[in-house]
């Protein structure tokens, strides 16, 4: 009778498990495949390319009048203390050195703060383009996971071993290709 106690619990047990794991339906997509086929994405690729050229021009463009006042400067005083170096003391034409190597550092402060903003503009407007179609897929993705019954879908580039359902196919059709 023990055994029997001890054999129902472990059959219970088991068909527990079993229902749990049965509860949760996981499969796969493989995103990469999407974004490399679909037409939407490929054409916002490409817009988002010219809008990060066109974002970097107009910002380089917008920064540039300081930047070359900064350089303007920096030239005329290092001509003109060039010229008046023999005229002046020892503690004057150091104090200018070390006022030209300031100058240096502000100008080139001022490249790199050109340079992060025109990064920042490049990846706003690049973003701007392709997150609404990101958008659309991933919609797509939990718009086929709830069709299909699934509770988690992982992506096929991140698995190990993906045996499992890939719902790939079913997300093109999805969006429409």
């Amino acid at each position: 009778m023990r055994n029997f106690k001890t054999l129902l619990l472990a059959v219970l047990f088991l068909g527990g498990i079993s229902m749990v794991q049965a509860q949760s339906k996981v499969a796969h997509v493989d995103t990469q495949e999407i974004v490399k086929t679909y037409p939407a994405y490929l054409s916002a690729a490409a817009e988002a390319e010219k809008a990060g050229e066109t974002a970097a021009k107009s910002t380089a463009t917008k920064s540039r009048a300081q930047y070359d006042d900064m350089v303007k400067a920096f030239e005329t005083k290092a001509q003109q203390y060039a010229k008046e170096g023999n005229t002046q003391t020892q503690a004057v034409n150091e104090a200018r050195q070390k006022e030209l190597e300031q100058m240096k550092q502000a100008i080139y402060q001022e490249e790199q703060r050109i340079q992060q903003n025109i990064q920042q503009s490049v990846q706003e407007a690049q973003i701007a383009k392709i997150a609404p179609v990101q958008k659309k897929i991933k919609d797509a993705i939990n718009a086929v996971a709830k069709t299909l019954g699934y509770d988690y879908i992982l992506e096929k580039g991140t698995l190990i071993v993906a045996n499992g359902k890939d719902i790939t196919a079913d997300v093109k059709k999805q969006l429409g290709y």
